[in-house]
């Protein structure tokens, strides 16, 4: 085999790059087959992947906005009366995550779409955390997984898939009194920004603002828009910024956000805020395509508490046995009857394992007799209380009964 063969067969196994061999060559790209039907692969992130050099290569976080379709369509013709979130919800890849060390960061369902220039109406933003590009690609070139995918090509009308890296999180402080906590009524809400900025702001005709760049202008209307969300509990758990578009339709973007806030109160509050609202200005100038939601949050790694209100940090309402109680793990539950703690659904909270129908307090319905291919993915044997928004995805599926 010669010099350059050996290169080209190192870039297949372990993903290294030609280049790293000493030639000029560029190395071929993985085969992912045919675009998926919900997007277009974008070859220049996917070559901007494949070819980081393993000293480079580290973390990166994955969002994904998904809109499914009513009914799935499987690219293979065969019939079905699966909507397209059933048929999703059968690609769910959780085992190949856990596999390579990925995690689902974060998970909301979109109640509202708040702005969309081009009237796509999202349903769900799911962000995944890899360890590398490497491992990225390790995964989906897995063929058990190529055959598990199908499930997403027919169940997604349309995704945009970006790659991006989390910025380093500053701390925010939290005000002594939340003047609009969060209620079982009125739980925490996800507000999230998939933001592209002009290079210069376009401030409207007659303006007396001086030239600046869209970064500029959308920090100027954070100085306007931060103290009034801070007030209300709002928070900025995760910002990221763009690295490139993995799936997507052309365009691209430059930064995500998630902002939390305690309710729906609250976010109300800040956005009919005058303070807000004049800084508004700047934000209109700054930004060139945008789409924002307003989520319930099924899953969120990236704060000890989606808002606060629910009694001890948690977001969730605490019940007398326990239920609800923040929680890293088992021990934290320890002399409660809620004494398992469920740290694999994101922010961990401790439940009662082995519950029957009508056995779980306050606002948590009993998830039981699971269907096999959900069994082995949750973290809890038999039975579990879980909040309402969890078991409403369990039952959608359906994958569990919940009581």
């Amino acid at each position: 085999m010669s010099s350059k063969k050996l290169c080209i067969a190192v870039v297949c196994g372990v993903f290294l790059t030609v280049a790293g061999c000493g030639s000029s060559e560029q190395a071929a790209l993985p085969d992912l087959g045919d675009d998926p039907s919900y997007g277009t692969y974008n070859e220049a992130q996917i070559r901007r992947m494949w070819e980081t050099p393993p000293e480079e290569d580290g973390p990166f976080w994955m969002v994904n906005l998904i809109k499914y379709r009513e009914l799935a369509v499987y690219p293979d013709g065969r019939e079905t009366d699966l909507t397209g979130r059933e048929a999703d919800d059968l690609y769910a890849p959780l085992e190949f995550l856990e596999a390579i060390g990925a995690e689902v960061a974060f998970v909301g369902e979109v109640e509202n779409n708040l702005i969309s220039l081009d009237g796509e109406e999202w349903e769900q933003i799911a962000i995944v955390r890899y360890p590398s590009r490497a491992l990225f690609f390790q995964m989906i070139l897995d063929e058990e997984f190529q055959a598990r995918s199908i499930n997403k090509d027919a169940g997604v009308e349309r995704s945009q898939v970006i790659v991006t890296q989390l910025r380093d999180s500053t701390g925010v402080p939290t005000p002594d009194m939340i003047p609009n906590p969060s209620t079982p009524s009125d739980p925490p809400v996800a507000i999230t920004h998939l933001l592209s900025l002009r290079e210069t702001a376009q401030y409207p005709a007659g303006s007396d603002e001086p030239q600046r760049t869209g970064r500029e202008a959308i920090s100027l209307y954070e100085d306007a828009a931060t103290p009034v969300a801070l007030e209300q509990g709002g928070a900025p758990v995760a910002w990221f910024d763009v690295e490139g578009v993995f799936v997507g339709d052309g365009r691209e973007w430059d930064e995500f956000r998630i902002n939390v806030f305690p309710s729906r109160a609250a976010f109300s509050v800040v956005a009919s805020d005058p303070d807000r609202q004049a800084g508004q200005f700047h934000r209109e100038a700054a930004i060139a395509d945008t789409y924002s939601q307003a989520s319930s949050i099924v899953i969120n790694t990236f704060s000890d508490d989606s808002g606060g209100g629910g009694g001890e940090g948690s977001p969730l309402e605490v019940t007398d046995n326990g239920t609800g109680r923040l929680c890293a793990s088992d021990a934290d539950c320890a002399g409660a009857e809620a004494d398992l703690c469920l740290s694999d659904l994101g922010t961990g909270f401790c439940s009662v394992q082995g519950c029957g129908a009508g056995d779980c307090e306050g606002d948590y319905l009993c998830c039981r007799d699971c269907a096999d291919f959900a069994a082995d993915l949750l973290p809890f044997e038999g039975s579990a209380c879980l909040p309402s928004a969890l078991s409403d995805q369990l039952t959608g599926a359906p994958a569990c009964t919940c009581d």
